[in-house]
Parts: C-alpha cells; sequence; structure tokens
C-alpha cells in the first residue's frame, strides 16, 4: 500500500462556542481569504486497551469526510511540529493498514489495536492566500462532539476549537494569524490533540507499570552513568526498529550497534547490575544482533565486492563475474532480510522490548552501581584488556590460518566491547585527568578494532569468493576471476594483520597508563 508523508506545523486554539471567527484581510502577508468551506467529519482513534500510543504522543486515525479521507498517523517530530503520514481510505471494519502500523509496532507490539474514541467534527475551513494565489495558513474552525470507547471509561464531551496550520507560509506568517486568534477572543489549547481531550484528563499517563521510572544515583557514579548511557542506546534501538521494518538505507547496521552496544554494557559491566534480571537480556539481545548480523553481513559484502572489483585494472574482471557476484549478494540480503521480518514479528521479540522496558529500573542494578564512575570504569576496562590479552595470545600462537583468523575475530570483538565500555565516560560525571586516560584507552580499541575489522572482511570475502570458484569450476565455468579476487583479498587481510601490531600495543599502554 502506498502512503504519504508530511510533516504538520499547526497551532491550536480554544474558542467560545458563540465566538465569532475573525476576519483576516488585514493580516500582514494575506492577500485574499477563500469562501469557507464547510465538511462533516468522522474519525475513529485506534490504540492499545493500555494507550500505548497516545503516550507516546502519537495518533492513529480513520477518517471520513473532507479532502483528505483515509487513515492517518501522526508522530511527534521537531517541537511544535508532527510528522503525518496517510494510507488510503478502507473500510473502517478492516482495521489499521500495516503500512501504518509497522511504523508503530515498537510501542504497540502484539496487542490488538481497537477502537479508543470517535470524533465527529463540523469543520468550516479559510484558506489564507499571498498575492501570487499560494495559499499561505488554513483555519478551521471545529465544533467537536467526541466519545471515549473504552470499557469503563465511555464519556461523551463536546467542544470548539479553532487551529491554524502553515501550507506554503513560514512561522511568521502563522504567528501574524495566531495574533489575530487570540485578539478575536481564543486561548492557546492546553491539549496536544483531540484524541486526548476526547479520552479524558486522566486517561494518559506518562509512564506505565511496564515502562518504571528509570533509578536515581549520584551523579558522579557509574550507576548514572550507565542509566544514561543504556537509555540513549534502547532509544536508538527502539528509533530503528520502524526503519528496518520500512528497509531503510542502514537501519539494519544501526539497529544492530545499539543492540550490540547495550549489551556489551550488560556483559562488561555486570558487577553493577542485578544479573538474575539482566543476563537473560543480554543473551536475548545477542540472538537479536545475531539475526541482524546476517543482513548486514550481507550489505557490507555487496559494498565489499563492488569496490574490490572497481580497484581491479579495468579489463581484468568481465562483467559476467560482478553480475554474478552483485547477483548473490542481492540474494543473500533477500534471505536475510526475511529472517529479520521474522524476527521482528515474533512473540520472543516482543518479549525482549518489553524487557527493555524496564531495564533502568532500580530493581535491575546493584549496590555496585553506587560505586564512583572513574573507578568503575577503570577496573572494568582492566578486567576486559586481561581477557583480551588471553585471546590476543592464542592468535600469536595459532598453528593454523584458521585458527589465527578465528582468535583475531574475537580480539576485534573484545576490543569492539572495550571501546563501548569507554565510552561510558562522560566529562561532566569523570574528574578530567581519569576522563583523558579513558578516552586514549577508547581511542586505541577502536583503532585496534578497525583494523581487526578490515581484516575479518578481508577473510570473510576470500572464503566467499574461494566457495564461488570451487562451483563455478565444477558446472565447467571459468574460476579464474573469483581466484584473482580470492587472492587480493587474503593480501589486503595480511596487509591489516601487521598493522594491527602496532595499534595493539598503542592499546597495552593506554591500560597501563590508567589510574
Amino acid at each position: 500500500m502506498s502512503t504519504t508523508e508530511n510533516v504538520e506545523r499547526e497551532l491550536k486554539f480554544e474558542a467560545g462556542k458563540e465566538a465569532a471567527i475573525p476576519s483576516f484581510d488585514s493580516v500582514e502577508g494575506v492577500d485574499a481569504v477563500d469562501a469557507a468551506s464547510v465538511a462533516e467529519l468522522h474519525a475513529t482513534y485506534f490504540d492499545t486497551s493500555d494507550l500505548a500510543l497516545a503516550r507516546h504522543k502519537i495518533t492513529l486515525r480513520h477518517r471520513t469526510g473532507g479532502g483528505d479521507e483515509g487513515w492517518h498517523l501522526k508522530l511527534p517530530s521537531t517541537a511544535g511540529a508532527r510528522a503525518e503520514v496517510h494510507a488510503p481510505l478502507s473500510a473502517v471494519s478492516e482495521g489499521p493498514p500495516s503500512a501504518l502500523t509497522d511504523r508503530v509496532r515498537i510501542h504497540v507490539r502484539d496487542k490488538p489495536l481497537i477502537a479508543v474514541a470517535e470524533v465527529l467534527n463540523r469543520r468550516t475551513t479559510y484558506s489564507l492566500r499571498s498575492s501570487n494565489g499560494a495559499a499561505l495558513v488554513e483555519v478551521v474552525d471545529d465544533r467537536v462532539t467526541a466519545s471515549s470507547l473504552r470499557p469503563g471509561h465511555k464519556h461523551v464531551s463536546t467542544w470548539r476549537e479553532w487551529e491554524a496550520e502553515i501550507v506554503s507560509g513560514d512561522e511568521s506568517d502563522l504567528a501574524r494569524v495566531r495574533d489575530r486568534l487570540l485578539q478575536a477572543g481564543a486561548l492557546d489549547s492546553p491539549s496536544p490533540s483531540k484524541l486526548a481531550r476526547a479520552l479524558g484528563p486522566d486517561a494518559v499517563t506518562p509512564t506505565s507499570e511496564a515502562e518504571p521510572e528509570p533509578a536515581s544515583f549520584a551523579k558522579n557514579s557509574i550507576g548514572a552513568l550507565l542509566v544514561e548511557t543504556v537509555a540513549r542506546h534502547r532509544d536508538a534501538f527502539f528509533e530503528h526498529d520502524a526503519l528496518v521494518r520500512l528497509d531503510k538505507e542502514d537501519a539494519v547496521h544501526q539497529m544492530r550497534v545499539a543492540a550490540r552496544r547495550i549489551r556489551s554494557l550488560l556483559r562488561g559491566y555486570r558487577p553493577q547490575f542485578a544479573r538474575q534480571l539482566t543476563d537473560p537480556i543480554e543473551r536475548e539481545l545477542k540472538w537479536c544482533a545475531g539475526v541482524l548480523g546476517g543482513a548486514r553481513d550481507a550489505e557490507v559484502m555487496a559494498l565489499r565486492l563492488d569496490a574490490l572489483i572497481a580497484a581491479q585494472p579495468t579489463g581484468t574482471i568481465s562483467k559476467t563475474t560482478r553480475k554474478h557476484l552483485l547477483a548473490h549478494q542481492r540474494d543473500a540480503y533477500a534471505t536475510a532480510y526475511s529472517e529479520v521480518m521474522d524476527m521482528l514479528t515474533s512473540p520472543r521479540y516482543f518479549r525482549l522490548l518489553d524487557s527493555l522496558d524496564t531495564i533502568l529500573a532500580a530493581d535491575h542494578f546493584s549496590k555496585k552501581a553506587k560505586r564512583d564512575g572513574s573507578d568503575a570504569i577503570c577496573s572494568t576496562l582492566v578486567r576486559m584488556h586481561k581477557k583480551t590479552r588471553k585471546t590476543e595470545g592464542k592468535a600469536r600462537a595459532a598453528t593454523n590460518t584458521y585458527e589465527r583468523d578465528t582468535n583475531l575475530h574475537s580480539v576485534r570483538k573484545e576490543c569492539k566491547r572495550i571501546r563501548y565500555a569507554a565510552e561510558i565516560a562522560n566529562k561532566t560525571h569523570i574528574d578530567a585527568k581519569s576522563g583523558r586516560k579513558i578516552k586514549r584507552v577508547r581511542k586505541a580499541a577502536e583503532d585496534v578494532q578497525e583494523v581487526l575489522g578490515e581484516h575479518q572482511d578481508g577473510v570473510i570475502t576470500r572464503n566467499l569468493l574461494d566457495n564461488i570458484a570451487v562451483d563455478v569450476a565444477e558446472q565447467g565455468g571459468d574460476a579464474s576471476d573469483y581466484q584473482r579476487l580470492a587472492g587480493y583479498e587474503q593480501a589486503m587481510a595480511d596487509v591489516a594483520e601487521s598493522d594491527y601490531r602496532t595499534h595493539w600495543k598503542a592499546l597495552r599502554r593506554a591500560i597501563r597508563a590508567l589510574p
């Protein structure tokens, strides 16, 4: 189903039942006002029984009448604005279309969407136009009858409100129209939407039992840093849920990064968490990141193969080889993305989201979360590096390529965890001296991670090309292009392995310098 999107910038006003809509003829910039048009609007609003959408300032409605009949999803955007997504009209009995519900599944999860309110509205519209005929601002006069449909909360309310919305004008045009409406006796509306007013003043609360308030710790404690950092990465994870469902560019990558950052913090700072509650979350994040990893690896491989072929001398790699490789990766991504979508609609995934809702609650932290932030970070980094040194030693002692590559990949992952553990340091919470030393550890760990990431990408690409070469040869084809590219990738992996030694030594020095 096709959808359209736009950003809505409007102001709402309370108006007396007998108030006269003012004249806008003398408003600066307004050259003409269209004759008033009247429409009867009938809207049905959908939400979960516990108003998960309304709690997040989201409205989902089916509306008939007027010039924009259909399904409308309104989402918070920048200050004073809302993003609106419109889908074509269908029968209300069919329920909201997936093209809209996919965008809010992070809040709805596997709960049913039910009709929670009905709004009948007699709307009179005035279009304010500039000298060139463009509609600057649209003013509407709404006479509303709203019914709450929630079991045990049914009631009917009526009111009148005025709205002013930018069409092609700007904020100054809207401000001048606001002044005129206030002069006519209007008041700025305290209600964010018709739905909020229909449901009643006490229906929507900012939190629920499912989303408790985060734990509170002293500013310089490790607990305060963990709450702040985990919250940021959890928000990023939630934000990218809808983008992954829409298959937006880089969304899988960013969602996976957020999952791995949270998991790394739960793992690296285990003493500060109540492990009986957070260890299961860590395991589920590992599962989630693993599923996302299949699609992400296919994305990376397609880009790498394209760049690899482009780097070869003209004419050395045939068009047939390039076409075959890119088609192979498109198929790999399609298969992996299908697995991602299966995950995103599974009860297991929705329960992971439920657990992330409560991850910042006080009962998810141990008494050690009260520890000084600088001390906790430094001791954590030393402990994590000690483990990584053992893995690095196994890589150096490896007697075959597979064993060495496997251990170097483990070193890379462990350095990434060190980097994430160091990134938690915030200059407003950590003393300057410790902060500088922790920053050096973060940078050194990132350098090791990046150069070994290049090594791992080379190893994976080499293995892929080797396997394809075998398949092509078995089918009687020419495998020389694939073998040539595999050799090039092995050479690049060897260069990265050589470079990593320098960065590894820098990380060891940075760790030793910690207080």
